[in-house]
This record gives structure tokens, C-alpha cells and sequence, in this order.
């Protein structure tokens, strides 16, 4: 029996003019696609997420002690289903997918896309919607991939052409995802691709730039984030943001490390049954709604509010504890959903926290507690998944905190050093590696 040809992905665009031409072509569509179907999810998203806060409103006046079991069981069944999808029709589903998406365009194999998309896409959503603490971007990315594979696979001339196209779709993901062209074509070459070929960065960019056509020109989305005044403070504290990045370093480190064991097969957790244990865990995580609500779902809205100066150091702590520890217990339910926007979420959390503590400290030298925040969002990220230009750019369209980006670049400075030195493995790479036993 004869092994199977190595898939290498090209990194030319063919010699031929007009196929180099109809790939761009191929790669806007993609895009365009990617972002249709990223603002449906979107769209259908945020409606989840207001049926079950509506929801939960609903069950507080029901007669004492009838209304949490309801909740409870009502978002356990939803993660329930959502686990029951990815094990019954595409088990590469699971999770973020972005682990898996590296491993297929960095290795020479071919995807099973077999029912990724619509798992991904209702799944995503039952799971979200449940307020299970996972991102919109690990299904946007991975149902972008299927996309781009699909489109690639059209283009016979061209060998291998549906990796790049692949790899452009998973761009236009993440720019969908977050409403940030720039940050989703980044995120390609700094953490998919690790390098930066002609063929990736146009394919990858065209797309990206068709989904935010799609996004910004035709449903008219803005950025996801509005932040009230910040103001970086003299260039003088630049070494404060340095210091607390190293402290987020540090958090991200335990994070990825809880994150890890409570995923391992290993762990006893993964013994039991996806769709068991995703009720399991979906029924705490109502539990955790129906006292704490801010520590529900993915955190943006949670994080709108932190960036418009929501509570003190005590309740940004607290929220933040609760959701250090209840972000990896969702991402262990077996379910689609990602890592990006609860790890921004708990960035932007630690971040207002100190940078209220330092503003009371010294309002000179510290003049806006939000800057910290904007600036936590990027150092969390870049601690966890170890792309820290991705970090600081996605967060910056985000936000639109330009004038942030000095503070922001000395946090992941911080961070990525802090991480480094605790010999911590980037997040996906870690989940992308085969168990031994």
C-alpha cells in the first residue's frame, strides 16, 4: 500500500497572470462568504445571549425555588445538545478548532470537514447562547477554514491551492469574529503560518478585506468596543505596564496550565461522556448566572461595560476569580467555542482592577484606570496564546485605543517575557499535540 502524497502548501502565486488574478477572485469570495456567515452567527448570537438573560429576569419571579432548577436545566440541555452534535456528526468540531486548522495547513494531511460547518454553527451557538465562557471566534475561524477549503478545491490548475484559500478563510474569521480586518490577516501569519509567503498574505488579506466589507459596508457593524476617555499617562510609566504585563504573564500561565489538565483525556472529567458532561457543566455555569450574571457567556458585553468604567476593585476581582476558573470548565464541556474572547474578557477585568488601584495610588502618574484595562485585554491574550502583535492589533481595531499602543506593546513585552520564563507553551500548540500515555 502506496502512502499518500504530502500536501504542501504553495507559497508562490502561479506564473500565470490570469490564475494568479482569479485566486485574489477566489479569496475575495471566500471572504465575502465567511462574512455573511459570520454575521448570521453573529446576529443569532446576540439574540441567544438576550433570551437567556430575558430568561433568567423571567425565573426570578417565579414562586421561591422553582425558578433556578428551570435555568439550571435549561442550560445544561443546551450544552448538552451541543456536545451530543460535535460527537455524533464532526468530532474535529470541537473545542476552538483553531488547533485543529494549524494542524492541517502546517501539516502535509488533508481535513475531514464532513458537517464541521453546520455543527460549528448551531453548536456554537446553543453553547454560547447557554453562557458557557467561550469566544465567537473559534467557531467563525474554523467554519471561515471550511469555506476557504471548499473555494480551494474549485481551482484544479493550481496544486494545492485550497491551503492558502483555506488559510484566508480562517482569516476572515477572526476578522469577523472581532470586527478587525488587520488583527484576522495577522493572526495568520504570526500564529497559523508562522511566516509570511506572497501567496498567504495576499489571499489571507483579500479576504479579510472582503469580510469587513461585508461586515462594515453592507450591515453597517462598527467596532465592537467603545471605551470611555483613557489617557496613557507620561512616557515615564511605561515601566509599570511593563511590570503588570509580567503579572498577567504570570496569570495566563496558570490559566493555560488549569485549561490543559481539565482538557486532558487523562483527567477523570474526560472520562465521563461529552454530552454528560456537558450538562454537568452547563448546569453550573446557570448556577453561576443565576447569582453572578456578569460572569455568564463569552464576556463581551461584560467587557463593553468594564470599558465604559463599571465597578470597583472588589467586584472586578470577584468577577474575574469566578471567571479564571469557570472559562476552562466550559472549554473541558466538549462543545465548539473559543478561547480568544473569554481570555480579552478576563485581561480587560484585571486590567481596570489594577489601574484603579494605581489611579488611587497616583492620579498624576496614573491619570485613566481604563488605559490599564485596554492595555490587560492584549497582555492576557498575548500570555495565553503567544501572538502578541495579533493581540495588541485585534485589540486596538477593537477599541480603536490608538493611542494606546506604546502602554500596550511594553504589557505584552511583560507578558510574553513572563511566560516565556515559566517555560509555558503557547495554548494551541499545547492542544494540537497528541496525548502519550
Amino acid at each position: 500500500m502506496t502512502e499518500p502524497k504530502p500536501v504542501v502548501m504553495p507559497e508562490e502565486f502561479p506564473e500565470k497572470l490570469r490564475d494568479s488574478l482569479v485566486l485574489i477572485g477566489g479569496a475575495v469570495l471566500v471572504g465575502v462568504l465567511t462574512g455573511l456567515v459570520g454575521v448570521a452567527f453573529l446576529r443569532l448570537l446576540e439574540l441567544g445571549n438576550d433570551w437567556r438573560i430575558e430568561l433568567t429576569a423571567a425565573l426570578r419571579v417565579w414562586p421561591a425555588g422553582t425558578g433556578l432548577p428551570v435555568l439550571i436545566l435549561g442550560t445544561g440541555a443546551c450544552a448538552a445538545i451541543a456536545a451530543w452534535l460535535v460527537k455524533r456528526f464532526s468530532p474535529n468540531a470541537v473545542g476552538s478548532g483553531i488547533p485543529y486548522v494549524e494542524k492541517i495547513l502546517r501539516g502535509p494531511g488533508e481535513p475531514n470537514h464532513a458537517w464541521v460547518l453546520p455543527v460549528k454553527f448551531f453548536g456554537g451557538f446553543l453553547a454560547l447562547s447557554a453562557g458557557l465562557v467561550l469566544g465567537r471566534e473559534g467557531p467563525l475561524v474554523q467554519i471561515g477554514a471550511v469555506i476557504g477549503e471548499r473555494v480551494g478545491r474549485l481551482f484544479k490548475k493550481v496544486e494545492n491551492v485550497w491551503k492558502p484559500l483555506m488559510a484566508a478563510g480562517a482569516g476572515a474569521g477572526v476578522a469577523t469574529a472581532f470586527n478587525a480586518p488587520v488583527g484576522g490577516t495577522l493572526f495568520i501569519l504570526e500564529e497559523v503560518l508562522r511566516k509570511v509567503t506572497p501567496i498567504g498574505f495576499m489571499l489571507t488579506a483579500a479576504a479579510a478585506i472582503s469580510s469587513a466589507f461585508v461586515q462594515r459596508g453592507v450591515f453597517g457593524m462598527g467596532m465592537d468596543f467603545r471605551v470611555a476617555d483613557v489617557a496613557a499617562g507620561p512616557v515615564e510609566n511605561l515601566w509599570i505596564y511593563l511590570v503588570f504585563g509580567m503579572a498577567l504573564g504570570g496569570l495566563g500561565v496558570f490559566y493555560n496550565r488549569l485549561l490543559l489538565g481539565l482538557a486532558s483525556p487523562r483527567n477523570p472529567l474526560q472520562k465521563i461522556s461529552s454530552p454528560i458532561r456537558a450538562f454537568g457543566i452547563g448546569a453550573v455555569v446557570g448556577l453561576v448566572a443565576w447569582f453572578l450574571p456578569d460572569d455568564a457567556g463569552g464576556g463581551d458585553q461584560l467587557t463593553q461595560q468594564v470599558l465604559q468604567g463599571y465597578g470597583s476593585i472588589g467586584v472586578l476581582l470577584t468577577i474575574a476569580l469566578v471567571r479564571f476558573f469557570l472559562g476552562p470548565l466550559s472549554y473541558a464541556a466538549g462543545t465548539p467555542g473559543g478561547l480568544f474572547a473569554p481570555a480579552v474578557a478576563l485581561g480587560a477585568l484585571l486590567g481596570a482592577a489594577a489601574g484603579l488601584g494605581l489611579h488611587e495610588i497616583s492620579p498624576q502618574f496614573v491619570p485613566s484606570p481604563l488605559a490599564f484595562a485596554v492595555a490587560g485585554m492584549a497582555a492576557f491574550f498575548t500570555a495565553s496564546i503567544r501572538a502578541p502583535l495579533t493581540g495588541i492589533v485585534i485589540c486596538l481595531e477593537m477599541t480603536g485605543c490608538y493611542e494606546l499602543f506604546l502602554p500596550m506593546l511594553a504589557a505584552c513585552v511583560g507578558s510574553y517575557l513572563a511566560a516565556t520564563l515559566l517555560r509555558s507553551e503557547p495554548i494551541y500548540d499545547a492542544l494540537a499535540k497528541p496525548v502519550t500515555t
